[in-house]
């Protein structure tokens, strides 16, 4: 039985965590058939993206027993107020359970508190699946809403995978290297409303859990990037997750995302994926994303809740 002790958390230790990190994430995926909270990918993005320049050690936390990791835990507390947490499904007690998630809890807040965050709520979010954590948080006081907020979905890579159709003068490659960094800030800025700083996404493209030959464009006749996508591998368990993908509105419905999407399904292949794995928003709240990826073959694995709480 896995019994808590604050001595085993500690903070990540640059570089030399990153390999052991993505192992470790990779495992949990392929002993649960990837229903997990959290994809390699996603701590790849998280590092890079999300952390952006800043050093992530306040941010990321491991535990770990024995020289083994047991949990690992991401604090979005940089431009949000949510924490993504991963404890081993060999491990998980409801004892190690609960103490993590208040040690979490208590983390999250003294980072919005040090940072001067005026977020009014703190939130994970949690497969509808994982009855533990959820019991966990309802305990805490953390309520969720009536319907998933968000669904994860999969799509095997196994088959033939259609060819990319574009326009004509629309063209999809890999971004070039650094000196690329400001047009590729510019499509993610326009595409999701995300304020970035000049120089900000260069810092992205330098961190050590970025490959900048896994960011995809489809540039546009006028020489403007129109739509991009991120991809990422996990050989543990032979799959790739898209995160993030996005289309600047004046050319949305042109197809641009679904070429864009098999290209980067052809690019899993060549290392032996056999997954494909992109998390999006309900329905309800984004039919769009929805509609586009049922378009191109995926479906939904399981559905995810917004635990929120005030702080």
């Amino acid at each position: 039985m896995s019994i808590f002790d604050p001595t085993n958390l500690r903070s990540y230790n640059g570089s030399s965590d990153l390999s052991r990190i993505l192992q470790f994430v990779g495992e949990c995926n392929l002993l649960t058939d990837f229903c997990c909270s959290l994809h390699p990918g996603d701590v790849g993005h998280f590092l890079s993206n999300q952390v952006a320049g800043h050093d992530p050690a306040p941010y990321c936390f491991v535990y770990e027993s024995n020289g083994e990791l047991e949990a690992l835990f991401l604090f979005y507390a940089i431009r949000s107020s949510s924490w993504a947490m991963l404890v081993h499904p060999r491990r998980r007690t409801a004892e190690l359970e609960a103490a993590l998630v208040e040690w979490a809890e208590q983390r999250l807040r003294h980072l919005l508190t040090v940072s001067g965050s005026a977020k009014e709520w703190i939130s994970i979010e949690v497969p509808d699946f994982d009855t533990l954590r959820r019991e966990t948080l309802a305990s805490r006081g953390f309520t969720a809403p009536p319907d998933p907020d968000l669904f994860l979905t999969t799509r095997s890579l196994q088959g033939e995978i259609p060819a990319s159709v574009l326009p004509d003068g629309f063209s999809i490659r890999a971004i070039l290297g650094e000196q690329e960094a400001e047009a590729v800030q510019a499509v993610h800025a326009g595409s999701f409303g995300r304020k970035w700083q000049s120089g900000e996404y260069l810092k992205v493209l330098r961190s050590p859990a970025f490959h900048i030959d896994h960011e995809l464009v489809v540039v546009a006749p006028d020489g403007r990037f129109a739509a991009f996508l991120v991809y990422w591998l996990d050989p543990v368990s032979k799959s790739g997750l898209f995160e993030p993908v996005g289309c600047l509105s004046d050319f949305q419905r042109r197809g641009l995302s679904k070429a864009l999407m098999y290209e980067g399904m052809r690019r899993m292949v060549e290392p032996g994926m056999t997954t494909a794995i992109v998390l999006h928003e309900a329905p309800a709240q984004n039919p769009a994303s929805t509609a586009l990826y049922r378009s191109v073959g995926f479906s939904p694995k399981y559905s995810s809740y917004v635990y929120r709480r005030k702080r």
